[in-house]
């Protein structure tokens, strides 16, 4: 979480990120490491499109219905 005293928003903040390695490309997520996080729809969709993306350089895959919102979030049980 970026502290508001060192011009953070004092929120967690998403961390997604793709970097051109040589001929390959590489997707980064670092929405969360725990087995609720890993539950979430924007971790589970940005997963899958950015591994298509890392995979064929495109993406074909919808955003899905239950993607949240900024006032609600969305969790896959």
């Amino acid at each position: 979480m970026p502290p508001k005293e060192k011009g953070g928003s004092g929120r967690h903040e998403p961390l997604l990120f793709t970097v051109q390695y040589g001929k390959g490309r590489v997707f980064q997520n670092a929405l969360g490491h725990t087995p609720q996080e890993l539950k979430s729809v924007a971790f589970v969709v940005t997963f899958q499109r950015g591994c298509e993306w890392g995979a064929t350089g495109k993406v074909t895959q919808p955003v899905s219905a239950d993607f949240p919102s900024p006032d609600k979030p969305s969790v896959r049980e």
